[in-house]
């Protein structure tokens, strides 16, 4: 601090407020500045269709069965009312009731403890040839489907899809493979629900087209 003179007492009362204020200061202070502002993270919010699968349980990645192949599928996305699987490769849709989530370990264990299943004594011939490039035929009349004995009247549709997936999931992997599915003409509700099945669900892998009278011919991708 500059030495001043005194030449009153008026300056010794200035020299003493100056010596106060110089007190009052700290010399370690540093000076204010404003905080640092965060830079905000950008938050990605779940479809609604994949908050629904969460709440069930389920993810991407998930490993499920089949339930009418009780093949090994993994789950790849979401829909509205509908889960997209990975099967060998072929992407395919499936409603929940379709199937379920399996734990490795306790499918194991399972798979082992299940003796093998006895084909149906009364089960209705259907082909089993195994050559991709062959033409199948499948009747879907009720009674000429394996396993309808005690299915009641009014589940009577749901056994038919039912059949008509499981029939139609063995073959995705048959590419070229033409398929008639024998509907017969009715009520047109059976060829209805079988056409609607493929639009929505198997657009991917398959293509199809109408006829002969009452049948519907699909082609595997």
């Amino acid at each position: 601090m500059k030495q001043k003179s005194l030449h009153s007492l008026g300056d010794l009362r200035l020299l003493k407020k100056d010596l106060a204020l110089d007190d009052d200061k700290d010399p370690t202070q540093q000076p204010t500045t404003a905080p640092e502002r965060k830079r905000s993270k950008t938050v990605v919010h779940p479809s609604h269709a994949e908050e629904h699968a969460r709440n069930e349980g389920l993810t991407r990645g998930q490993k499920v069965r089949l339930m009418d192949t009780n093949d090994t599928a993994t789950i790849v996305g979401f829909g509205q009312d509908f889960y997209e699987l990975d099967l060998d490769g072929l992407v395919i849709r499936a409603v929940r009731s379709e199937f379920i989530p399996i734990d490795p370990e306790q499918d194991r264990l399972m798979r082992a403890s299940v003796p093998a299943r006895k084909p149906h004594k009364t089960a209705s011939p259907q082909p089993t040839d195994t050559d991709p490039q062959s033409d199948l035929t499948i009747d879907l009349h009720f009674d000429r489907i394996p396993g309808n004995e005690g299915i009641p009247e009014w589940a009577a549709l749901d056994f038919q899809m039912n059949y008509f997936r499981q029939i139609l999931r063995q073959n995705l992997r048959h590419r070229g493979r033409r398929i008639t599915f024998v509907h017969g003409i009715g009520d047109g509700i059976l060829a209805a629900a079988l056409r609607k099945e493929l639009d929505e669900s198997f657009a991917l892998s398959c293509t199809y087209t109408i006829g002969p009278m009452g049948a519907t011919r699909v082609t595997i991708k």
